[in-house]
């Protein structure tokens, strides 16, 4: 197994600068990080508490990975696991990664420094650029990854599935008579917004629609990605409707089209993907497939408990129910409709 001297004597660097790069990156420059992560990741190098298998008694803590804190999705799921962390006697310790697998991998490798019993990751992309490390992560320390499936890595994994999602919601529209469906997706490094765009692709195909490339915009997932990709979309296109893979993004849209004098729903109906609390406070509100983020994060806390505290469980991958609710943003309801 490769130790720290290892890596300072292949890196031509002393063990300070390797430790130091381990635990404050901002210490070292870009040049020795590069060379000191490349020799890590040559020789399979994990952190001395990793690598080992040494674990002092349990911290009741685990670590909580996001991606940012741009989207109130993350706001939400976060209180809902603090609440479960709580129930159970455990404390959170929250990381966000501004969808950097680097930055990811120095949280990860400071929350082990801490002892932390396990580890819930919500993923955007990197569970495909960090896989080899998550591989050998996992083999010490019980993992929850959190959006989409495991994929065959030996973590748990809790989500809803977006294909099936935005599937019901393009199919809505079509039953609503729309045949101009436009789609701002997430760019295509990121899984989770691809399955997501595959279930409107399919939706479509499935009521004998063919996808107009002129309805496909890619954005950042944030507000401000989508209120551009919006003025792109309409540049070239006259769309009658619009999802967004988000309801952050849908924010976006939805500004785009007020500040621009559009009718919503009347010239453009839009819905998102989430349900986050902002999306029913604008007006109009916005019609959204609805993740059920407080059964979410108790069962990722639920099923990362059980493996601290009993090894011999096996992880799983739970999948739970979204739904489709209809407000304003797509027609004038009485009251919000809900569908399964």
């Amino acid at each position: 197994m490769p130790t720290i001297f290892d890596v300072a004597r292949r890196a031509g660097v002393s063990k300070t600068t390797v430790s130091r790069v381990l635990n404050h990156p901002e210490l070292v420059n870009e040049e020795t990080k590069r060379r000191v992560r490349g020799i890590m990741e040559e020789l399979s190098y994990t952190p001395s508490i990793l690598a080992q298998g040494m674990r002092a008694q349990r911290t009741k803590s685990f670590g909580v990975v996001i991606p940012d804190f741009k989207n109130l999705y993350y706001a939400e799921f976060l209180e809902h696991v603090e609440i479960a962390a709580r129930h159970h006697g455990y404390i959170a310790i929250i990381c966000s990664t501004d969808i950097d697998p680097d930055r990811e991998r120095e949280y990860i490798t400071k929350l082990i420094m801490r002892q932390v019993d396990g580890l819930i990751m919500c993923w955007y992309k990197s569970v495909t650029a960090n896989r080899d490390f998550l591989v050998k992560l996992a083999k010490k320390l019980p993992v929850v990854i959190m959006d989409q499936p495991s994929q065959g890595l030996p973590v748990s994994s809790v989500y809803t599935d977006g294909f099936k999602g935005i599937g019901r919601l393009t199919k809505y529209f079509i039953e609503n008579g729309h045949r101009k469906i436009a789609i701002i997706r997430s760019l295509k490094k990121y899984p989770v917004g691809n399955s997501r765009y595959e279930g409107y692709a399919a939706a479509l195909q499935k009521q004998g629609l063919d996808i107009d490339e002129a309805l496909v915009v890619e954005s950042e997932w944030t507000a401000e990605g989508a209120f551009e990709a919006t003025g792109r979309l309409l540049a070239g296109a006259e769309p009658t409707a619009i999802i967004a893979v988000t309801d952050l993004m849908a924010l976006g849209v939805l500004k785009y089209l007020k500040d621009n004098g559009y009718d919503v729903p009347g010239e453009i109906a839009i819905a998102g993907f989430d349900d986050i609390s902002v999306s029913s406070l604008v007006s109009p509100r916005i019609t959204t497939v609805a993740q059920p983020v407080d059964r979410m994060a108790w069962e990722a806390a639920q099923q990362l408990i059980r493996r601290i505290e009993n090894r011999h469980v096996r992880n799983r991958d739970i999948e739970l129910e979204n739904r489709l609710i209809i407000r304003e943003s797509t027609k004038q309801p009485v009251e919000d409709e809900v569908t399964g």
